[in-house]
């Protein structure tokens, strides 16, 4: 992954991208979230606090901290931890009620809370550094401060005059009188209520500023780059390097190659380790080097690898250089060749922004292919560069997942993904739609590569619920499906065999609903009903078998003749039985034993359809029409299946054959392959 950064951050140069170094010391803030915010903290001109508010998100993106050492410590931002915490269970739900606005705030109850048997603990020597060493440490790093940042300058002279000197206790005690004046000012205060008490201690980010500022606070995107490179400034000025070292793996100085590597704040996953590498782990020493010495990068090539994985996890680059590929991995995507405007590579991978969640496979390929074709004179000429990082642990993030592709690859494979995903038989689904009470027919839809492994790995009950997921199949297997040219024996069908091990289920009790003519819920994972039949022929795609040919096989017929065989049971049900509908129709309780040997489960139907063939003969109801095409449809599969000889065991390519049979829609055009 190295190479291919250090490799983007030259290309970043060349097309002259500005990207910020930032000091290795300089922290983002933790991500602010609306149960979690940021929340600045105003310094009046006489040492005392005169506001706290709420940062927006958008602005906490931009705050960073200064953290001398590895103990957690910072300045302007750290944390502070709530002053009261309570622990009764009808407490902790009287306050849950009054943050959520259910009931109205009970000063007096809260004054009763808040009492020294609550008070919370802090870490005083934690605070005092804080709030003393750290800030004076970089004020004294933030020489000459322009005028316009006058703000900065303010904010630590008055720190230090107000808490500088073991001033733990003042800061708290300046803390709970600010809140309390506000909470009985307004009687109803409720932003300020998690930092005056919680049901439990949890870390608070602040940010201190002051409230009278001119050209820009201290919250500011211009006045956090001015600490940076004051910062930086003052580490190239103390820096102790040694300058007749070799060059690095790159080429260029190897000073500060001995120093650990920085880390890298990413969207979804936090903190990353551009390389950790310790002579800790025994395969260290199989060649003989451990630590830097295994692969020297000086501290140029760190910090241009280091702004190149910033700038591809940028936020505003979701769904075009990265996307979230489950909750511990994000997926990167790029072409060596950078456009104007990027391309939504990643969204075309599956990895999307929430809100694009209604567009196709089909748009973001064409959309994608368009963009690259103006970058050279043939597609070919194209490197696409794709890695995934999971997050292990806290401390560890591994590459699971690394391929270069040419450009031509991706728009060639993605006619084939979506040639293979219409390799099914016609699929209609009744389901509700935007209008309230009416409903609509949904076909089946070409799902991302990101999908494939999020499908698979979902376990189905007959019942159609699903509440486990397995991990057997990774993200990445989707994309390997879309874009090798040539995939490893067994791979497709291994994918194959985990589809059907996991979703018979999910089909039989698709076939049972689409029989019954009921209504199919198709959000969260019921979406999976829309895409599973097209992952099944897809897979089929894969391993050569066409709808042309596998719809005149036997097991494709066996499933037909068991839909049919639930469609005309249960317009008898209807008929006859007042639409009283059993829990499984006839072919649907036969289907289990169809996956296992299909000669024993048409011998079955022969016996048990036997009414229901009579009653269809001599029906003269409304729905005498459409019984008599059922039996026409059973005669018309009879007659295919009787010139052919059936399997006494199906294969994993058969049985998905048999499935997409069975949940086909009835309709005589399904018998011409061609028609989709």
């Amino acid at each position: 992954m190295l190479n291919e950064l250090y490799h983007l951050s030259e290309v970043l140069d060349g097309i002259g991208i500005p990207i910020r170094d930032w000091h290795k010391d300089f922290k983002q803030l933790p991500n602010a979230t609306p149960r979690k915010p940021c929340y600045k903290i105003l310094v009046g001109s006489d040492g005392s606090i005169s506001g706290i508010e709420p940062i927006g998100n958008a602005l906490v993106s931009f705050l960073r901290k200064w953290q001398l050492g590895s103990n957690g410590y910072s300045f302007p931002g750290f944390n502070i931890l709530p002053l009261y915490c309570i622990s009764d269970v009808g407490e902790r739900k009287l306050l849950e009620n009054w943050n959520k606005g259910k009931e109205p705030l009970d000063m007096e109850t809260l004054k009763q809370w808040c009492t020294k048997k609550n008070e919370t603990k802090w870490n005083e020597p934690m605070l005092n550094e804080c709030l003393g060493k750290i800030p004076q440490e970089l004020k004294k790093r933030c020489s000459q401060i322009p005028e316009e940042f006058v703000a900065l300058e303010n904010l630590f002279e008055r720190v230090d005059g107000a808490w500088g000197n073991n001033g733990c206790g003042k800061f708290i005690q300046a803390l709970k009188s600010y809140i309390w004046k506000r909470i009985e000012a307004t009687g109803n205060e409720l932003s300020l209520l998690p930092i005056l008490i919680s049901p439990k201690s949890e870390n608070i980010s602040i940010f201190l500023d002051v409230p009278d500022w001119e050209d820009y606070p201290v919250a500011h995107e211009n006045t956090i780059a001015l600490v940076n490179d004051r910062l930086l400034q003052s580490e190239k000025a103390n820096s102790n390097y040694v300058y007749d070292q070799p060059n690095d793996a790159f080429g260029s100085s190897s000073d500060g190659s001995s120093e650990t590597l920085p880390g890298v704040k990413l969207p979804k996953i936090d903190k990353v380790i551009l390389r950790a590498m310790s002579k800790e782990s025994p395969c260290q020493n199989r060649y003989g080097n451990t630590d830097a010495a295994s692969f020297r990068i000086g501290e140029d090539s760190r910090k241009r690898t280091k702004r190149a994985l910033e700038w591809l996890g940028n936020p505003s680059h979701e769904g075009e250089t990265w996307g979230q590929a489950d909750g511990k991995e994000l997926i990167f995507a790029y072409p060596a060749v950078l456009p104007k405007t990027l391309p939504k590579l990643a969204a075309c991978f599956g990895a999307r922004r929430a809100d694009d969640s209604g567009s196709r496979f089909e748009n973001y390929a064409k959309d994608v292919v368009d963009c690259l074709k103006g970058l050279a004179p043939s597609l070919k000429e194209i490197e696409l560069r794709v890695f995934s990082l999971r997050k292990m642990d806290k401390a560890r993030t591994k590459v699971v997942f690394h391929r270069n592709y040419s450009a031509q690859r991706l728009a060639e494979a993605a006619s084939e993904w979506q040639q293979g995903c219409a390799n099914i038989p016609l699929i209609r689904m009744k389901s509700w739609g935007e209008e309230k009470g009416k409903t609509i027919l949904v076909k089946p839809e070409t799902p991302f590569p990101l999908q494939v492994a999020e499908c698979l790995n979902r376990v189905w009950k007959l019942d159609g619920t699903s509440k486990s997921e397995v991990k057997s199949i990774p993200k990445s297997a989707g994309i390997e499906l879309l874009l090798e040219e040539v995939i490893s024996l067994g791979y497709v069908p291994h994918l194959l065999t985990v589809a059907l091990q996991n979703g018979r289920g999910l089909f039989l009790s698709m076939g049972n609903t689409l029989h019954r003519t009921e209504v199919f819920k198709l959000d969260g994972f019921g979406k999976h009903k829309q895409l599973m039949p097209a992952i099944l022929g897809l897979l089929l795609w894969k391993l050569g078998i066409k709808k042309e040919g596998y719809m005149n096989n036997s097991p494709y017929m066996v499933g037909r003749m068991l839909k049919l065989a639930d469609d005309l049971h249960a317009i008898y049900c209807k008929e006859v039985r007042k639409n009283s509908l059993p829990p499984q129709l006839l072919g649907n309780a036969l289907m289990t034993a169809a996956l296992d040997s299909p000669t024993q489960a048409l011998a079955q139907l022969a016996l048990r359809i036997a009414p229901y063939l009579g009653w269809a003969r001599t029906n003269s109801t409304e729905s005498a029409g459409l019984s008599r095409h059922f039996l026409k449809e059973l005669g018309h599969v009879e007659g295919k299946l009787r010139d052919k000889a059936l399997p006494t065991r199906l294969d994993d390519s058969e049985k998905a054959q048999l499935l997409l049979g069975y949940i086909s829609t009835s309709n005589s055009q399904t018998e011409d392959p061609t028609n989709n």
